[in-house]
Formats: structure tokens, sequence, C-alpha cells
């Protein structure tokens, strides 16, 4: 509470005591002469009721002499009488029109005294009609007597309730004089307390708030201390916006000195303008006043110093609001932002120069993926001609196996440094479906059978899942398996075992895979799925690899909302790896519909005009040779220019072009070609990105395949979009 207020309650308090004490005591004085005229009025009324008594008294003694001596001198006491009788009667009805005395009281005597009346005027007739012989006999009966004794009666019944009453006013009126004399002490005594302890609040209150002015004025300093001390720039306005104070910072900052600033407009202290289109932005101070919130500058503000020369700045404003709520100023800190904007164009600069070499990077190893893939086709091409041919010698089938499977790994190792680009960049796309993971277990089993067999290695398979499929993409899941069984069988001795098993658990599926094989320390394991982890260096020499088998696998998983874990006991205790995946209901199996021959023709057998797009002469005299082996007649070209010369010359059946080419790519060809023809058209690439995928769809190919290629999956693609 603010000390003014303090003071005006304190104050109030007193007078509201002293004028209280005055109403009550006056009050009790009003009750006190209220008292006291009430006992005048009963004595009154009861002085009224004897005076009325004496009258007829009179009337009666002058009726008495009357009757006796037949003197009409003594009818002057009755004449009198019966005037003041009227007269006394009339009090005597105010009396009853004030309430002094009960109406029914005073109807009763007023009838008394009217019977009273009549008996003495008759009597008196009487006496002058007849004599004293005719108004004897009336004196005598004693009626006179008996009325005059009745109202006598009656008026002391009268004066005795007034007496009561009167005595009741007189013990209120006492019992009022000593209230009043109490009061009068109580007042005496409690209003000079009153006044000293107004006094002594008073004054606490004026001591207080000349010690609360002495704080707040210490408090000043302080702050104009530490604002002048504080690294930013401070200042402080008035509700009209008009300097009242700057630090040092800020006098440095905007060229003006305290004294040259004080008083002055704030905008034309404190002139900010944007730096990309030089207008004048809204002062800050102006915002605060109007919105009555805090207000910030926004980026890319320059403060326009007293000499000309700019500051970039970053700066916000609060209001100063008084404890009634009311806005007092604004308090405006700003600082001088060159140092941080420099490192911002660093840290931009930096951060370009990093996304710069991650393209570079992802360009190069797109590059090197194209230039190691090419060189692999023909090989694989023919290798798989070989191997599915039945003109090729036993002697040489399993060599030529030896070399496809070798192709076959080099070309998954180029995969695996593509996957784990996909998986930096957060691109690992997945296809689900509703798949057997057994049946996919033992797919990736039967692609490692020759390693295996080679080591002589002794396979356990218990597959006791009864809940065994899941929705996952099925050849990533191959693929992880794959990697899982090419590492058991690589570090797993020769005669060592590999047991494959499942179960169920908690809804979930979960394969194991268990060798006897060289087993993992603990950080190696702690390290196992992280990017080239192979473990010691001594591994790395003796088995091979890049060690990105188990990083892929773990993305993968992940992305199945699975789950991939690896234990071992310890060097030369063999290792345990386990896929989890959430398991779902196995689909309802139908009877096949029965083949019909006649409406599965075989593409094999069409002869197809193809145009071969492919700048590797090796690759495109392989492919040539073999699409032909198999009756089509195929066209060569080795650039872009070339092939949009032949597409326009003739038309073709298929389209099979290379994305690389010497004077463009193949997206160049596909899109000449849509405009003329809606042919099929496969993109035969070593750009195999998701990226690469996507745009080779959207240029208008129908589908894509990544280098090497083995001719077998070609000649099934062929088959199936011709």
């Amino acid at each position: 509470m603010a000390y003014p207020k303090r003071l005006f309650i304190l104050f109030a308090a007193s007078i509201i005591v002293l004028i209280g004490s005055l109403l009550v005591l006056f009050w009790i004085g009003l009750v006190t002469l209220r008292e006291l005229g009430a006992v005048a009025i009963h004595e009154d009324v009861i002085n009224h009721l004897r005076a009325m008594q004496a009258t007829l008294t009179e009337a009666e003694t002058g009726q008495r002499g009357y009757l006796l001596t037949g003197d009409s001198q003594y009818l002057t006491p009755y004449n009198v009488a019966l005037k003041q009788i009227n007269g006394q009667r009339e009090e005597l009805k105010r009396a009853v029109n004030q309430k002094r005395v009960d109406a029914a009281d005073v109807a009763k005597l007023n009838q008394l005294i009217g019977q009273k009346l009549d008996e003495l005027r008759r009597t008196i007739d009487v006496r002058q009609r007849e004599g004293l012989e005719g108004a004897l006999p009336i004196v005598k009966a004693g009626d006179g007597m008996q009325s005059m004794e009745t109202i006598r009666k009656h008026i002391g019944q009268m004066v005795g309730s007034q007496r009561a009453q009167l005595e009741a006013s007189g013990r209120k009126f006492a019992r009022s004089i000593r209230a009043r004399a109490y009061i009068f002490l109580v007042i005496l005594i409690v209003n000079p307390a009153v006044l000293v302890w107004a006094y002594r609040r008073i004054k606490k209150e004026a001591v207080g708030r000349y010690l609360a002015a002495l704080d707040v004025q210490r408090q000043k300093d302080l702050l104009a201390v530490t604002l002048g001390s504080i690294g930013d720039a401070v200042m402080v306005t008035d509700a009209h916006a008009r300097v009242t104070y700057m630090n040092a910072v800020a006098e440095g900052l905007t060229g003006w000195t305290l004294a040259e600033a004080q008083g002055r407009p704030c905008e034309t202290v404190f002139h900010v303008i944007n730096e990309q289109t030089r207008q004048a932005v809204e002062n800050p101070v102006e915002g605060v006043l109007t919105h009555g919130v805090i207000v910030g500058l926004a980026n890319h503000t320059i403060l326009i110093r007293k000499d000309g020369s700019e500051v970039p700045i970053d700066d916000s404003g609060a209001p100063i609001r008084g404890a009634d709520g009311i806005i007092r100023g604004v308090v405006l800190t700003f600082r001088d932002f060159s140092e941080r904007k420099e490192a911002e164009r660093k840290l931009l600069a930096a951060k370009l120069e990093v996304e710069a070499a991650s393209r570079a990077k992802d360009q190069f190893l797109a590059s090197l993926s194209h230039e190691l893939r090419t060189p692999l086709t023909p090989v694989l091409a023919t290798l798989s001609s070989w191997e599915s041919g039945n003109d090729m010698p036993a002697s040489l089938r399993s060599d030529v196996q030896m070399l496809r499977r070798n192709i076959d790994l080099e070309a998954r190792l180029i995969d695996d440094l593509l996957d784990l680009t996909r998986i930096a960049k957060g691109k690992m796309s997945l296809n689900r479906e509703l798949a057997d993971v057994h049946a996919l277990v033992r797919s990736a089993l039967g692609v490692c059978e020759p390693e295996i067999a080679e080591k002589q290695i002794r396979i356990s398979m218990s597959l006791d899942a009864a809940s065994h499929h899941a929705l996952v993409d099925s050849a990533r899941l191959q693929q992880v398996f794959w990697n899982v069984l090419k590492n058991a069988t690589k570090f797993t001795p020769t005669n060592g075992t590999i047991e494959i098993k499942s179960c169920n658990t908690d809804g979930k599926l979960q394969v194991m895979i268990v060798d006897n094989g060289i087993g993992m320390p603990k950080e190696t394991v702690e390290r196992l799925f992280l990017p080239f982890e192979q473990g010691a260096g001594d591994i790395t020499r003796r088995f091979g690899g890049l060690g990105l088998g188990m990083t892929i696998s773990k993305a993968i998983i992940d992305e199945l909302d699975g789950a991939i874990t690896a234990a071992s006991a310890g060097a030369g205790q063999g290792s345990t790896f386990a896929v989890t995946l959430p398991a779902v209901a196995a689909p309802q199996t139908s009877a096949p519909a029965p083949a019909d021959s006649r409406s599965a023709p075989r593409a094999d057998r069409r002869q197809l005009r193809i145009l071969l797009v492919e700048d590797h002469r090796d690759t495109a005299d392989v492919i040539e040779r073999l699409l032909r082996g198999l009756g089509h007649k195929v066209e060569v070209s080795e650039s872009v220019a070339a092939a949009n010369a032949m597409t326009q010359a003739q038309a073709f059946d298929l389209l099979l072009s290379d994305i690389g080419l010497p004077d463009g790519t193949g997206i160049d060809v596909i899109r000449q070609f849509r405009q003329s023809s809606q042919t099929p058209a496969i993109a035969m690439t070593g750009y195999g990105m998701e990226d690469d995928i996507a745009k080779c769809r959207a240029a208008g190919f129908n589908a894509h395949l990544t280098k090497p290629v083995s001719f077998d999956k070609l000649r099934s693609l062929i088959s199936e979009i011709t």
C-alpha cells in the first residue's frame, strides 16, 4: 500500500472514532431529554386529572349550597366549574391525541363526568321548579354521591397508571444520565488514546516514507551504476517516448551523450532502418507504448549513429509499469550485432561448404557406383547366360558359379555403400507386404549354401514359431538374414555349426542365428552396429569386408518396427544374433486357379525391335549378342543424339537405355522418346539411389534396373513389360 493511502486511512480512522463518540454522546443526550419530557408529561397528566376531580368537587359543592339555601349565588362556583370542566376535557382529549394517556380511560372518564354533570343539572332544575321539598328526595337517594365516588375511583386508577409510567420514565431518565456519564468518561479516555495512537502511527509512517524515499534513491543510484556497467546498451524513456537515461554503452553506439539526448524524442536518438530495404522501421519504444508488451526489432536492423555511420544491432523494448499497472516509460536494450553477424556469415558459409561437400560426396558415390557397376554388367550377363545354358561343360560350371558369386558380392558391396548414404539421409524406403519370414530365412540360407558347403558347416534348423508372418519388405528382410548368415558363415571355422531357430513371444516373432565361431569381445558387441566396425584390425585383414552389413541391417529392422541384437560370451565363444518383428496372422489360403495356357503368352517367343542405348562398348556388345540370341532385332546407339535420330527414323518395341551418356543422359532420351511414343522403356544404369530411380520413373521409364544386370532378370523384365 502506498504511503499517502496509509496516512489517509490512519487520519480517517481517528476522525471516525471522534465523530462516533460524539454521535453516541448526542444520542444518549436525546434519550435523556426524551425520558425527561416523558416525566413532565406524566406529571402534567396527573395534575390535570386531579384538577378535574377538584373542579367536579367545586361544581358539586356549589350545587349542594344552592339546594340547601336556594340562593343563586351558590351557582357561581358551579357555573365556573362547568366552564373549567369543558376546557379540561378538551385538554384531556389533546393528551389522548398525543398518546400521553389511554383513550379508553379518557372515554370512560368523559362518560362518568357527563353523567355527573347531568345529575347536577337535573337536581338544580328540580330545586328551581319544586323547591327544597322536591330536591331533597333526589339528594337523599345518594345517586350523586355514588357517581362522584365512581369518578374519584376512576381518576385514582388513571393517576395510578400515570404514576407508574412516571416512575418508569424516571428510572429510564436516571439510567440515561448514568450512561451519559459513563460514555463521557469513556470518550474522555478513548479519544486521547486514539489521537495518541494516530499520532504515533502517522509519525511512524512518515519516518518509514522518508526511509523508503532514501532506499528508493539508493536503488536509483544502484540501478544507474548497474545500467552504466552492463555490457548492453540501455536507454530509458518516459511515457511520451522522450529519453530520460542512457548508459555509456548506449552513448557509444548512438554517438549521443546523455546530456545531448535527455528530453529528446527517442526516434531522434535511436534512428533505425531496415538493412535490406533502407526504409525506416517502427521504433520499438512506440510499439511498447502502443501495445503495452515487449517488442523486439526484426532481423537486419541498422542503427544510424549521430555522425551518420551505421551499426547492425539487435534489441528489445519492455514497458516500465507503476504499482497501478499504468505504463510510466520504456526501457530499451540493444547491442552491437556486428561480431555475431560476422559469425553467422561464417557459419552459413561453413554450412554451405559442408552441404556442397556432402553433395559432392553423394555425387562421387553415385558416380563411383556407376563406374564400378558398369564394367560388371557384361561379365555378370555373360556368366548368367552361360550358367543358365545347357551347352556349358560340366567341368566349367563350378568356376562360372564362383565367378558369378563374386560379381554378386562386388555388387552387394557397392549397394552397401549406397545404403549407408540412404541411412544417413533418412531415405531408407521400404515396400511392406505380408511375407512368410521362415521362407525368407530359407531363401537367405540358400544364397549362402555354396560358402556353407565349402566350409562343411553343419546347419541346425528348428523354425518352431507358429505365427511366422510379418508386414515387411521381403527383399530388405532377406538382405538382413543374408548379412547375418554371411557373417556367421565367415566367422565360423570349417566343420563348425550354425543353429537357426524361431519362436513367438508376446505377440512377436523372433529368429535367432547362433554360431560357434570366433565370438566377439564386449567392446566389439557394443560397437557392432556402427558403420565400418569389424572389431580388431586383424579381423579386417583376415576376413575382409567393409563393416556395413550390420549397420544397414539395423536400419532396416528399425524401419520395420523391430529389433536386432547381438550377443557373445567372448572371443572363441561364438555369437548369437536375434531379429524380432511384430507377428501378424497368416493369410487365408485358397486353391490356385488352373493356369490357362492360352492367356499367358510367351513373350520370349515374340520377336522385338529393341533400341539399346549404351556407351560402354563391352556391355553393349554382350547385351546385344544375348538379346539377338533370344531372336530379337537389336539396334545399338552410344549417344543421346544418335538415339534421338534413330527413334525418329524408325519404330521400336522396346527401349533399353543407360543413364550416363557422353552427350547427355538417358533422361534426355526418354523425354524426347515420349513425345512421339508410349513404347515400353527400361532404364539400365549404374545409378541406383532412390532419387535416381524416382527421376527415371518421372521421366517416363517403365522400369529401372541397377547394374550389374543379371541377364535372366533382364529377360524376365522384358517379358513382363512387353
